[in-house]
């Protein structure tokens, strides 16, 4: 019958010697005097005394020898000496990376807007950046549902987007309010009116983009006028409802932000009435008593007041 092996024992965990024990192992090899290291570390030498004796017991060798008129390595401490240098050294030198690291984590925001508020928030960037050289802005689009949720569990640090209610923790300042308009052909027999109202489209074939808040406003809104959902082209991307536009086949509903960043060769964009849908645009980010970093905070108070004057100075071009 084969024997089993007895169960290897688990042998408790070595414990390490602490920094402050090769400190002073490092100092008194250099000074070649407790009293000397002990000023050198800012320790008294009855304390200094105790870690080496600790650090000589962890170790199961003397690292000194001592007499009344001399401190001097033994050989198994001047084995070590070298070692333990290395090891400081390499701590030192750990620690530092590491603070680096931290410092450039501090230096970096992370920004997202929906993607209407692209190019408001672009150019104010741009800016920031020149103004700003030494803090890495990151930049993102997002839905504005993601961008909220993005802001809560701390992926973003700043967001531009829609206020429809903040979710706890967070505070907003107000940038601009972006109404909804009628995207119309320059040929199209409502092109020369100076606005036209939810009655006047209700017939007309439209096309709004697929996904969002500005879709679920406009869906409600038609719906309460009881125009043919049917009839209306959901879309993926402003570029196809702008061709749609263009081509006489489909008049759009999109928020100005949106027609801001287009050229407007071809179209009409009028107001739309009756009633005048409106979003307010916010700038997003932790409430003060929760944001700790002050990069962060520089960022959210210097570009909100950015963003009103561009939000203002491309309402007054359109006027």
């Amino acid at each position: 019958m084969t024997k089993r092996p007895a169960p290897a024992s688990h042998a408790a965990p070595l414990r390490q010697p602490t920094l402050r024990q090769l400190r002073g192992f490092k100092e008194v090899a250099r000074h070649a005097s407790f009293s000397r290291a002990a000023e050198a570390l800012a320790l008294s030498q009855p304390a200094l005394s105790a870690a080496i004796r600790e650090l000589e017991t962890l170790m199961g060798v003397a690292l000194f020898e001592r007499s009344t008129h001399h401190v001097r390595l033994t050989p198994a401490g001047q084995a070590a000496r070298a070692q333990i240098e290395w090891l400081l050294n390499s701590y030192t030198q750990g620690a530092e990376d590491l603070q680096r690291l931290l410092d450039t984590q501090a230096a970096t925001v992370r920004i997202g807007c929906i993607p209407s508020t692209m190019h408001l928030l672009a150019p104010v960037v741009a800016q920031w950046r020149l103004r700003h050289p030494e803090i890495t802005l990151i930049l993102s689009d997002h839905l504005n549902d993601e961008l909220m949720a993005a802001l809560g569990n701390g992926e973003l640090d700043i967001g531009l987007g829609l206020d429809f209610g903040l979710t706890p923790g967070l505070a907003a300042a107000f940038v601009a309010e972006d109404d909804l308009v009628a995207v119309l052909a320059a040929d199209h027999r409502l092109a020369r009116r100076q606005a036209v109202t939810w009655q006047d489209l209700k017939a007309e074939p439209l096309a709004v983009l697929s996904r969002g808040s500005t879709y679920e406003m406009i869906v409600a809104t038609l719906r309460q006028l009881g125009a043919d959902l049917a009839a209306t082209d959901t879309l993926n991307y402003t570029d196809t409802l702008y061709s749609l536009v263009r081509a006489g086949l489909r008049v759009g509903l999109i928020s100005r932000l949106y027609t801001q960043g287009q050229r407007q060769d071809g179209l009409s964009i009028l107001p739309l009435q009756r009633p005048q849908l409106t979003r307010r645009i916010c700038l997003m980010t932790r409430a003060p008593e929760q944001q700790a970093r002050a990069a962060v905070r520089l960022c959210h108070a210097e570009l909100a007041e950015q963003l009103r004057g561009r939000a203002a100075l491309l309402a007054s071009a359109q006027a």
